[in-house]
């Protein structure tokens, strides 16, 4: 090979080594400028950091604690002021003990009704929600919320009563969770919620007042989630026309005017009632004027069903015992 070709493959190889050294070059350039702005976006977060309260620094974590004491003070105190409307619940009660107290209950809420006036239809069926227990006993775990339910059911039903309601056609108590049936758990750690069902019949004076005393309770808390009221009459009673009678309004066929007075003196009726008086007006050839509404009085029997949750305000040391109960199941699967 002479000199010539030497050189030649010479600059060829230099060429190709200085072409890789420049590629490698620039790769590596290319990881060292992404490293560095990572590197500055790291710094740049610390910075940011710093500057930001609670930065965790000792003086940052003394102060966040006396923002969590204040807050947990604050909540004792909600929690206090709520106790007033809400009774403990009885953690000493026994389920044959609770089995026992829903007998009693139910029997002195027949004897109350039964003075008051208020039919259960259905009595010997009715055990005040509580039908599971007249022959088994809960799990110990749920008696002091039953026995909780229990009592607020009696008072609730109580008002019935001395609201003056006439009937209690159906109840139904919602299987609270964890009893069979029920959910596996509360919607609510702070809230627990114990629906329950009724169905009854009364005036409206009645029923105004139950659901007076339902929204003042004093004892216990009540929120309505569903009404429905229907009306044994759809329409409303007739109402007195400006001639005096009792009855609808009737018009003279041929042009619509109201039938004078002297006309319906010529039906020769005295003291007519409703129905005589409409009977003559059809027949004398008067039309009855369409109304768009009647006149309510409030005299009419109405038929209530309600959904009516009991709440619990729960205490939060027993929140907190519940949050430690699931990590301790979740950590043993």
């Amino acid at each position: 090979m002479n000199h010539k070709t030497w050189l030649t493959v010479f600059g060829v190889f230099a060429l190709l080594l200085i072409g890789a050294a420049g590629f490698y070059a620039f790769s590596s350039y290319g990881k060292y400028s992404e490293e560095m702005s990572g590197w500055d976006s790291s710094v740049g977060t610390i910075e940011s950091l710093e500057r930001r309260v609670p930065y965790p620094n000792e003086e940052n974590a003394e102060s966040l604690k006396k923002s969590v004491e204040g807050y947990d003070s604050s909540v004792q105190e909600l929690y206090q002021s709520l106790n007033s409307f809400q009774r403990p619940l009885n953690e000493a009660l026994q389920g044959t003990q609770f089995a026992q107290l829903v007998k009693k209950s139910v029997q002195e809420y027949r004897e109350f009704a039964k003075a008051g006036g208020l039919e259960i239809e259905s009595t010997e069926e009715f055990q005040l929600g509580f039908d599971a227990y007249s022959s088994s006993i809960p799990a110990p775990e749920l008696v002091p919320v039953l026995d909780y339910e229990l009592e607020a059911i009696n008072h609730l039903l109580r008002g019935l009563v001395t609201s003056g309601v006439n009937t209690l056609v159906s109840f139904e108590r919602d299987a609270i969770p964890k009893e069979p049936g029920g959910a596996e758990d509360h919607d609510s750690g702070v809230v627990h919620k114990y629906p329950v069902r009724l169905r009854f019949r009364s005036d409206y004076g009645s029923f105004q007042k139950f659901i007076n005393s339902v929204a003042n309770d004093r004892d216990f808390f009540y929120v309505v989630r569903v009404l429905k009221v229907q009306n044994e009459k759809v329409e409303g009673p007739l109402k007195t026309t400006d001639d005096g009678i009792t009855g609808q309004r009737y018009v003279y066929p041929d042009n619509g005017e109201p039938v004078s007075f002297d006309d319906i003196e010529l039906l020769q009726l005295s003291n007519p009632t409703d129905e005589e008086f409409e009977a003559a007006a059809r027949e004398a050839g008067y039309a009855p004027t369409q109304q768009d509404a009647r006149v309510l009085m409030g005299q009419e029997k109405l038929e209530v069903y309600m959904v009516i949750d009991i709440v619990r305000f729960v205490n939060p040391g027993e929140v907190a015992n519940g949050d430690k109960e699931e990590s301790e199941n979740k950590s043993s699967k």
